[in-house]
């Protein structure tokens, strides 16, 4: 029943924002309208939503689709960090605003009037999301390539496809007992549903491509060859020792942010060496350290790629 309510509600949702895209074209309004209607947030679902990427003071967290602005604002005034809200609708640019002065922080939140997909987005370290999965879709290209390597992503109620979240909770509000969505912007509007989605992504770097790595203290000025395949955070590949065609297996392939984790497996006089990899990726570098599964000396040994093709 459950399921069935919050699918209702969804495809509500989502047939209000066609129908007002079939309206706009039918019309000759010159006004940009939202794609996305305006539902608030609960507050409790905002402070799970800014725990889970555990915004903090030195975070610049930007919000795609702010409407009444109260994400940035709780971010600002709990968390103490900067907050750029984006929102097409000029009402919900001068509610936030205003909601801004009224909770005391307008000197470290901006609220800009403006397209989303055209918003300059690099500089964000957080990105907070509440829009309609097709939205969510569209723009998801962008945050990859705009967003830098470790930039925490969240977003209420709606997916990204493909694009697993790293993590995702489920926020009950129908335990409470006030129904209502009970914060100083509605005291007595009913929550919509009684529990709510929360998913959240770290954006990946890019490590597509041949890698020539050294481990001065094992291979000595030899290179291995590693080649790396990637979708989102799943990284696959295999690694090849010297000119030889001798394959050195790799397996456990993570990346989270800017740090990829691999286990290394080669054929040594009968036995099989795992090397654990951890490795930061910078630009076209990648260098780390690695544990060598059941060999005595070094517990941990210095390694270097780069990127060559």
């Amino acid at each position: 029943m459950e399921k069935n309510k919050r699918y209702v509600i969804k495809s509500l949702i989502s047939l209000f924002a066609a129908a007002t895209l079939i309206i706009l074209s039918s019309t000759a309004a010159q006004e940009v309208e939202p794609e996305v209607p305006f539902v608030p947030t609960p507050l409790i679902v905002v402070e799970q939503m800014l725990k889970m990427v555990q915004v903090g003071k030195d975070d610049v967290l930007y919000d795609l689709g702010c409407g009444d602005g109260r994400i940035v604002i709780t971010a600002a005034k709990k968390f103490g960090c900067r907050g750029i809200g984006i929102d097409i609708d000029p009402e919900r640019i001068r509610d936030s605003r205003k909601n801004a002065i009224e909770a005391g922080v307008q000197d470290r939140v901006q609220f800009k009037q403006m397209d989303l997909f055209q918003a300059e987005i690099s500089e964000a370290t957080v990105v907070t999301l509440y829009l309609l999965t097709e939205v969510n879709l569209r723009l998801r290209p962008i945050l990859l390539r705009e967003l830098n390597p470790g930039t925490r992503v969240v977003s209420h109620e709606f997916n990204m496809g493909k694009w697993e979240p790293d993590e995702s909770t489920t926020v009950r509000t129908g335990d409470q007992e006030n129904p209502y969505v009970e914060d100083y912007w509605d005291l007595h509007e009913m929550d919509y549903w009684d529990s709510h989605q929360v998913y959240f992504w770290i954006v990946p770097a890019n490590v597509t491509g041949t890698w020539k790595v050294t481990i001065p203290d094992i291979t000595g000025k030899n290179e291995l060859t590693l080649k790396l395949d990637q979708e989102f955070q799943r990284v696959r590949g295999e690694a090849f020792e010297g000119i030889s065609p001798i394959p050195v297996f790799i397996k456990d392939e993570k990346i989270k942010g800017n740090i990829l984790q691999f286990t290394m497996e080669r054929k040594l006089k009968g036995r099989t060496e795992s090397m654990h990899f951890e490795g930061r990726v910078q630009d076209h570098i990648m260098q780390g350290t690695l544990k060598i599964e059941g060999r005595p000396g070094k517990e941990k040994v210095k390694w270097k790629a780069r990127l060559v093709n």
